[in-house]
């Protein structure tokens, strides 16, 4: 790893913890934040500090440590290795100074441990798991007891069991059993923001959390970093297991597209690969899957770097992305990216990558061209990362030579510098943001919010924003039609066609709903859109689903859907609550 200061990963190795942090804590750690030292032109409150409410108290210091800290530095803080980047060690921590802890959590170091931002843990929190780390391992509180276990996994259908039955007043101990951030969230905790239910927090692998249920009835919990990951745990009740259908397809297009469409079909099985997920490449002038690249853990995004030669994916329920040779369809390399990496854009001039980090608060830039600051360098620089305000970014695009970014984690979007890696402004969205966009010109752009069914829209000039469009259901990806007039939102069952020009005249058009053009029935799961030339002229939008086997082709001039593409995948029988699984595709873009 290359470092500003070449001597800190000296220091990460030869388990130095306190000299370490002391570094952190005078400022001279390389991944400190530019925008701490910065005065921000904005004073919106990130949405997630709304959502903690006073009503709910402070989380106690154990119950933070053995979610996220014990992953790592084991239950006692007696040392380990870190779960992002294995061949790092994670020092002992117990009984580091109070003010030492603090500088850490903020901060963290890249990509072995991610920064906890007061979104993630509020002041009050730190202030006690500091004191607690300090005391270490005389203050170690084992586990509670409990009256049974739900494991939560990478692999659908997430929750094992999906469905459980206990008796009021049991608790039930959560395991992250993944290789990446599972928080364990009430739905009532989504529907109230915050003002009902519970909420586990960051909840890291091998993580715990203790949950007692004492009103009786169905109380549905969900992953908050993927949140069609559910399950249900009925308290003085029995239950009914969940059954499932997948649609048929249309036929085909009668007009083939032009080039190859690449979709992260994330769910799928594969012989012999023990977490779950490939890419399925189709060939559009046949309407068939020429390739099918295992890749990586959920492989959920992917671009193309200069000429369409490489594709860099990223692996959401991992630390990791995986090149591959998009000539020959097979994969390069697997590469440590940072905690839970979910999409990846890059610059027209196809110099570098810029890869969201959604398990902490920051993006990171790899160069395209090779070398110590590409994927699999080793390397990182401070002006390789752009440090947010906002928590969680998820969905990332690259326009006008800015970043948008929709911060899960506290419903938020990010305006970044691409130049600087600095943070413009950060802005309210709707309810926990997914995908993010911007027009080609970069004047505008968009997040779908999946939990309050709406899209955001904002001025990337003025940095601000310009109002919400809401929708029938939850939309993931948002992106703008190539001419730049209107949006194409996956939501639910369907493709909703927002008229840009009526969105952002809200003078004109009061009625946000007036800017709806059309509803375009799809299948079950829409979530991601990727736009294509279609052969003899005009556009395709290509729409993945979740829980279909078979990608949608839209023709963008009538707003029509024209047939579909039946994917290489088989259901198994496994079903989650969301629906069937081993289906379906979550990215997807296009190799002209």
């Amino acid at each position: 790893m290359v470092d500003m200061n070449p001597h800190l990963h000296l220091l990460w190795r030869e388990q130095s913890w306190p000299r370490f942090l002391a570094l952190l804590v005078t400022g001279l750690l390389f991944c400190a934040s530019p925008a701490a030292a910065q005065t921000s032109r904005f004073s919106t409150a990130p949405r997630m500090m709304e959502m903690r409410s006073p009503r709910i108290s402070p989380r106690a210091p154990e119950a933070l440590f053995r979610a996220n800290c014990a992953s790592c530095h084991g239950p006692q803080g007696l040392g380990g290795s870190s779960w992002i980047d294995p061949t790092a060690f994670a020092p002992a921590v117990a009984g580091t100074w109070v003010e030492l802890v603090h500088g850490i959590v903020r901060l963290g170091q890249i990509p072995a441990m991610p920064a906890f931002p007061e979104q993630e843990i509020s002041a009050e929190e730190l202030s006690r798991l500091a004191v607690y780390v300090s005391t270490l391992p005389a203050s170690y509180v084992p586990d509670p007891a409990y009256d049974a276990t739900v494991l939560v996994l990478d692999e659908d259908p997430w929750f094992s069991p999906v469905q459980i039955s206990i008796a009021p007043g049991q608790t039930v101990r959560f395991v992250n059993a993944g290789n990446t951030y599972h928080p364990v969230i009430d739905l009532a905790w989504f529907e109230s923001m915050g003002m009902q239910g519970q909420n586990s927090g960051a909840l890291g692998p091998g993580g715990t959390w203790f949950r007692k249920f004492a009103q009786p009835g169905a109380h549905v919990v969900l992953c908050g970093a993927h949140p069609y990951m559910r399950g249900e745990v009925h308290v003085g009740q029995a239950f009914t297991p969940p059954t499932y259908s997948v649609g048929s397809p249309l036929p085909p297009p009668p007009v083939p597209g032009v080039g190859e469409v690449w979709v992260c079909a994330q769910f799928q099985d594969w012989p012999g690969k023990p977490k779950d997920g490939v890419v399925q490449v189709i060939d559009a002038s046949s309407w068939t899957v020429s390739h099918v690249i295992p890749a990586g853990n959920n492989p959920h995004n992917l671009w193309f770097g200069a000429g369409g030669t490489e594709a860099l994916v990223t692996n959401w329920f991992d630390a990791t992305v995986t090149r591959i040779d998009a000539t020959t369809k097979s994969v390069i390399s697997d590469c440590v990216a940072g905690a839970t990496p979910a999409h990846v854009t890059s610059d027209p001039a196809g110099l570098y990558w810029y890869v969201s980090i959604e398990g902490s608060r920051y993006v990171q830039r790899f160069d395209q061209g090779g070398g110590p600051l590409a994927p699999c360098g080793g390397g990182v620089l401070a002006t390789q990362v752009a440090w947010l305000s906002g928590y969680g970014p998820h969905g990332i695009w690259y326009a006008g030579g800015k970043l948008i970014t929709s911060n899960s984690m506290d419903s938020t979007c990010s305006i970044i510098d691409a130049a600087s890696m600095i943070e413009l402004a950060r802005l309210p969205s709707g309810m926990h943001p997914l995908g993010a966009c911007a027009n080609s010109a970069g004047t505008l752009g968009a997040t779908g919010n999946v939990m309050s069914a709406s899209v955001s829209l904002y001025d990337l000039g003025l940095l601000a924003n310009i109002r919400e469009i809401p929708l029938t259901y939850g939309p993931i990806q948002v992106p703008f039609t190539p001419d730049g007039t209107r949006i194409f939102a996956a939501n639910g069952t369907r493709v909703t066609v927002i008229d840009v020009a009526k969105a952002i005249d809200s003078i004109t058009y009061p009625n946000p709903s007036s800017a709806i053009l059309a509803e375009i029935p799809t299948g079950k799961g829409a979530h991601g859109i990727a736009f294509g030339a279609k052969s003899g002229g005009g556009w395709y939008a290509y729409v993945t689903h979740k829980f279909e086997n078979y990608v949608s082709v839209i023709d963008v001039a009538t707003s029509t859907r024209v047939g579909d593409i039946p994917l290489v995948t088989s259901t198994t029988g496994k079903v989650s609550l969301a629906g069937a699984t081993d289906t379906g595709g979550n990215g997807v873009t296009v190799r002209p």
